[in-house]
């Protein structure tokens, strides 16, 4: 069996814009460059032998560049207890149309998906279970966050290990019709993962 998701790699530039909103919260373990992605759709346990025919359904989508900055913070869970801190998208129709192109192309192959309304973000940082965080002025103080934008024309499918330091993400394949482009990526694959 092999988790997967599929999501977006991001910038090293878009990833150290990101930099002084990842600490300020106690309890929080905090993503490092290496985690920092954008999901798409969840797949979750597949058996292997159904990765080629998930690469193959993928493999068909077609869809238009577009840029993607990051705009915002805020939460999932409460304020006493939260579940995940992330940055929001300055624009999200892009990201909700590829999300739907992969969403169907996924049940056209039989994967079950996630049918709650997707919200694209990017994870900051999560917390255990049954933590009672303060979050205190995260919000407030990060609320202004702004990335430069990078272009996207491609999208990956992932593969996540579990490690000591949190998940470890894979690149397992890449789709689409811009996936030459100048902008610097540095995509650290499942090996020691720094806790920031």
């Amino acid at each position: 069996m092999v988790r997967l998701f599929v999501g977006l790699e991001l910038s090293q530039e878009l990833k150290q814009s990101l930099q002084f909103a990842r600490g300020g919260v106690e309890g929080a373990h905090w993503q490092s460059d290496a985690q920092l992605h954008l999901t798409l759709a969840f797949i979750g346990e597949v058996p292997s032998s159904a990765v080629v025919q998930i690469e193959e359904a993928l493999a068909d989508i077609h869809f238009d560049p577009f840029e993607l900055a990051l705009e915002g913070v805020n939460m999932f869970g409460s304020t006493r207890q939260p579940k995940t801190l992330w940055a929001g998208v300055a624009n999200e129709a892009p990201l909700q149309h590829l999300h739907d192109k992969v969403q169907n192309a996924l049940e056209r192959v039989g994967m079950e998906t996630d049918r709650r309304r997707y919200k694209p973000h990017v994870t900051l940082a999560r917390f255990p279970r049954s933590l009672h965080a303060k979050i205190g002025d995260w919000l407030t103080a990060n609320g202004v966050l702004r990335t430069p934008a990078q272009p996207v024309g491609y999208f990956s499918l992932f593969s996540s290990q579990r490690s000591d330091e949190g998940p470890c993400y894979l690149v397992e394949a890449r789709f689409g019709d811009g996936m030459t482009h100048d902008v610097n990526f540095e995509f650290v694959e499942c090996r020691e993962l720094e806790t920031l």
